[in-house]
């Protein structure tokens, strides 16, 4: 009976001592972010991101079994967005936030797509929640990867953007310009690379279906500066709308050239290059009247939620300049995704964190954050049951959201030239 008891106290003391140095060990919670930061789609949410640890941090931290810790973050650049970085070397790098440097979740991208879905299979492997909010946009993420096998990839949750909403809500707006002002002509132009012309054939489709005549389409080589060419087209078209999807930084010059040519069409479309704050100046207000996605609401001024303008104004005191575009609000958003479903789960543990996660109902920047079966963020135009997306027109020098209605913040305004025209053509 004695020799039992001594070896009783002699495996319970070391068990207890690991547990009590555990507990006495967590000084922070450690949280991974995988990021393209070269890019402008990584520096986007690394900014939200850091501005919702701040202020978590400055708050207390996150309750985890009665106490309050911090969040540290261990950031890393995938290079994702680089065409020299391959898928291997990319997901290495994710891999290693959760392998070398034990991450206890992960929140970022990949950006790329491609990288998106195999970042699903690296964390398969891991017994860490991964919340993806940079990038990643492709359908196939929810529709079919995580579709194919949800127990297998019931770690990963995406809270970045969908281009089939996207591409929803572009049909939506243009049928509003149809059915508002008339117009029915529509000219397309691109960078000439395999993902703009894709997504320019999308938007092809949607527009003949809604009734547009695509009275032109053209394909700028990358690098292109001299646009007049193709804007000689357009206006020989007679079209009303000129629709771009472009991601090189050179549509300053097209935005110029459509300016002093007056190009009777109004611009609009996908042009990373017009997102940032400081387009205004550097086009020299040339930019006036281009309608532009910045595919989160909240990153222009708007009352969309009541988080949405102080997020706007946060962003702005701590960074300099005001949120720019995509993963913006959802890096800062998914911080507070994080804290709350720790605190209701009351631990880290992947499978504790998966059954909270999916029962999310927060409201965020952009409405409210909520995930379908298949862990994508639910979109649409109800700020209190979906997250919202961002159609705005510069204005005197402003970013001012004109699409969704429930989001606008101005009007949308016409550039003087083109009124006469859009009644010759009506």
């Amino acid at each position: 009976m004695k020799r039992r008891t001594i070896l009783f106290w002699i495996v319970l003391i070391p068990i207890c001592l690991l547990s009590s140095l555990a507990a006495a060990e967590r000084k922070f919670i450690l949280v991974g972010c995988p990021l393209p930061l070269g890019a402008t789609y990584g520096q986007n949410p690394y900014r939200g991101i850091i501005l919702a640890t701040e202020e978590i941090n400055k708050q207390g931290g996150v309750t985890l079994d009665g106490k309050k810790y911090p969040l540290k973050l261990e950031i890393i650049d995938t290079g994702d967005l680089d065409p020299k970085v391959s898928e291997s070397e990319a997901m290495a790098k994710v891999e290693s936030l959760i392998t070398d440097k034990n991450c206890e979740v992960l929140v970022g991208g990949p950006n790329r797509s491609e990288y998106g879905l195999a970042a699903m299979d690296v964390i398969a492997r891991h017994n860490v929640v991964h919340i993806v909010c940079s990038g990643c946009y492709t359908p196939k993420w929810h529709k079919e990867k995580f579709a194919s096998d949800p127990k297998k990839y019931r770690r990963s949750f995406r809270m970045s953007g969908n281009i089939a909403w996207y591409i929803q809500e572009t049909r939506d707006l243009l049928k509003f310009l149809k059915d508002k002002y008339g117009f029915k002509k529509m000219f397309i132009l691109i960078q000439d690379v395999l993902m703009c012309r894709d997504a320019a054939e999308i938007v092809r489709k949607v527009a003949l279906e809604d009734g547009w005549e695509v009275v032109g389409q053209a394909a700028a080589p990358d690098g292109t500066t001299d646009f007049q060419p193709f804007l000689e087209k357009c206006k020989k078209s007679g079209a009303q709308l000129l629709f771009m999807w472009n991601y090189s930084p050179n549509t300053s010059y097209l935005f110029e050239q459509w300016r002093e040519m007056e190009i009777p069409a109004l611009p609009m479309g996908y042009v990373e290059a017009a997102e940032d704050p400081e387009f205004w100046k550097k086009t020299k207000g040339k930019c006036a009247y281009s309608v532009i996605t910045l595919s989160e609401a909240g990153v222009t001024l708007s009352d969309v939620t009541p988080l949405s303008r102080a997020f706007y104004n946060l962003y702005k005191k701590r960074w300099g300049i005001p949120p720019r575009s995509t993963g913006s609000a959802a890096g800062y958003e998914a911080m507070f995704v994080l804290k709350d479903a720790v605190e209701r789960a009351n631990s880290l543990d992947a499978e504790k964190l998966i059954p909270v996660l999916e029962k999310t109902d927060l409201p965020v920047v952009r409405g409210q954050l909520r995930f379908d079966e298949n862990h994508q963020f639910i979109m649409g135009y109800d700020p209190k049951t979906s997250a919202l997306g961002n159609w705005a027109q510069w204005q005197n020098g402003q970013r001012i959201t004109i699409w969704p209605p429930v989001a606008k913040a101005g009007d949308l305004k016409m550039p003087p030239w083109l009124q006469w025209w859009w009644l010759k053509t009506r």
